[in-house]
């Protein structure tokens, strides 16, 4: 039996791990830099809405009926609720339970 963790699975976790602390490091770097107006605050705010958003909508938009439905749940609860977190809760509890039902 082989292990799952072998050398290159490792490496390649090692690497993803290096390039999102990368990634994280940088952008608060570079934020020390750039004054937060209120125009900067609102950008900031709509950036985890946007990266659901480029995650599910290509998914959806190719024929996967439970990405659409969970993507279509996400922008009513960011609508009605104005909350991301519900947002997202709610795309994932949509689009699992249809999975689940065969969807």
């Amino acid at each position: 039996m082989t292990s799952l963790l072998d050398a290159s699975t490792l490496a390649a976790i090692c690497v993803m791990a290096v390039t999102t602390l990368f990634n994280r490091t940088a952008g608060f770097m570079v934020m020390r830099f750039i004054p937060l107006t209120p125009r900067v605050r609102r950008i900031l705010e709509c950036l985890p809405g946007a990266v659901i958003v480029a995650i599910v909508a290509p998914t959806a938009a190719h024929g996967d009926l439970a990405m659409a439905a969970g993507l279509v749940a996400a922008l009513a609860a960011a609508k009605f609720l104005k909350s991301d977190f519900f947002a997202v809760i709610g795309a994932v509890v949509v689009t699992a339970g249809l999975r689940y039902v065969g969807f």
